[in-house]
């Protein structure tokens, strides 16, 4: 792998790693993910809902976002985002695809693997969690990270609305499946590369996937 691009994902490599360990409960004194969040006090379910997005846990972030989803605090609205991402078991599936994408794979064909397999409360989340960030932005400025997941969620639905292949998406147009998701997956995905080139980070990675819904 090329330095540049190993740098341009070291920061999304290390949300990934920390939202997929799924061992946490029997190796973390979490014990208090397991008392009914609906019960807590707010500041005890803003607690219980990042320690259910370390955990990576899906039940467990599922119950957290159901909890959180309808604040409007743009503080919340993101960490309900992430939740939400969390329990569609988006994270998991690309920390899975991210060593085919770097090695070279085509980016296209590895979504479309990676995003197979998703059921219909799966995508609901993701299109939940992209108007979430989207409702926080402006307020509180998500990260390149959180910008990328959200972006990824909603290719995912597109990809979903189009047959489940990604061929064809950089050409949709007003009123084409899948329209809406791709033009806000590519905010989202150009809000996290002005970031990340702010900070002088590789952009490579947001790159490809732009490239899958860009029009040449």
């Amino acid at each position: 792998m090329r330095p540049a691009f190993r740098t341009g994902i070291a920061a999304i490599v290390v949300l990934l790693a920390l939202a997929s360990c799924e061992n946490v409960f029997t190796t973390s004194p979490l014990s208090f993910l397991q008392r009914d969040a609906a019960n807590l006090s707010p500041e005890q379910q803003i607690q219980f809902a990042n320690d259910a997005l370390a955990s990576g846990d899906e039940d467990t972030m599922a119950e957290a976002y159901n909890v959180l989803k309808d604040s409007d605090d743009p503080e919340t609205q993101i960490l309900a985002s992430e939740l939400a991402l969390g329990a569609a078991g988006l994270q998991s599936a690309v920390t899975a695809a991210l060593g085919d994408i770097s090695g070279g794979g085509d980016t296209g064909t590895v979504l479309e693997e990676t995003l197979a397999g998703f059921t219909a409360e799966d995508f609901a989340l993701m299109s939940e969690a992209a108007a979430l960030l989207d409702a926080a932005d402006g307020t509180v400025t998500p990260t390149p990270e959180q910008y990328a997941f959200a972006a990824i969620g909603l290719m995912a639905v597109a990809v979903e609305e189009n047959g489940g292949s990604t061929t064809g998406l950089d050409a949709v147009g007003p009123g084409d499946p899948g329209y809406e998701e791709t033009q806000q997956a590519e905010a989202f995905l150009e809000a996290a590369a002005a970031a990340l080139q702010a900070d002088g980070e590789s952009t490579d990675l947001l790159d490809n996937l732009l490239g899958v819904i860009q029009a040449p």
